[in-house]
């Protein structure tokens, strides 16, 4: 948080791989004012939060995770399925690295959400 509000750059779009969900989780339930929209592809630390905050969260949402991916899946379809207008992407045959076994689904998923926020 801190450093988003030293660099002065905007309202970025935070792209959240596994355990970097650690940070982000919070950042996007508590602060999302300061971001402008937030893509956690198979993100740990979900159940730090509880449903109901995520039923909350007011905030372009791209979840992406493996259908492969049995550690994290259940909790991305359990939490992250709560998100008011979340964007749920499964990549089929995909582990908990979707994004390189699948490179192709996941720039395509990427790219059509990043076209769908109305970001300078």
């Amino acid at each position: 948080m801190d450093l988003i509000l030293k660099l002065d750059a905007g309202r970025p779009i935070i792209i959240s791989p596994s355990m970097s969900g650690t940070f982000a989780v919070g950042l996007a339930l508590n602060s999302p004012e300061l971001i402008s929209g937030w893509v956690p592809v198979a993100p740990v630390s979900l159940t730090s939060a509880t449903v109901s905050q995520y039923e909350h969260l007011s905030l372009p949402v791209l979840a992406v995770y493996g259908e492969k991916d049995t550690s994290f899946r259940g909790q991305v379809e359990e939490y992250l399925g709560k998100i008011p207008g979340v964007t749920m992407v499964m990549i089929s045959g995909a582990s908990h690295p979707c994004y390189l076994d699948r490179p192709d689904v996941w720039h395509r998923a990427l790219l059509s959400f990043l076209d769908s926020l109305n970001v300078d």
